[in-house]
């Protein structure tokens, strides 16, 4: 049976182009993952939705996800909490 849900640590996926990530918000001061990230693809830009309510919205073109995708990889390599798929996705990334 295949199924677009994922664990909560990995967040859920709510169609193709949706995801909701467990997070926590410092100003409001919620419960550790209370929060979701609403992240999805629209118009060829990654937005970035802190609060699923659109109060505020970040939204990346191409070249600002890739920058944050690098920081993040860097970040999670330096840390030693990259999975090994994640440095093969990694290395694809810099090789493309």
């Amino acid at each position: 049976m295949t199924s677009e849900r994922q664990s909560a640590s990995e967040g859920q996926s709510i169609s193709g182009s949706r995801k909701a990530i467990p997070a926590t918000c410092a100003l409001h001061r919620g419960a550790a993952g209370f929060t979701n990230l609403m992240v999805k693809m629209s118009d060829r830009m990654i937005v970035l939705d802190p609060h699923v309510d659109g109060c505020c919205v970040i939204t990346l073109n191409e070249a600002a996800a890739r920058a944050l995708y690098d920081v993040l990889t860097e970040w999670l390599q330096q840390t030693g909490r990259l999975t090994g798929q994640g440095l093969a996705a990694s290395a694809d990334h810099a090789s493309g």
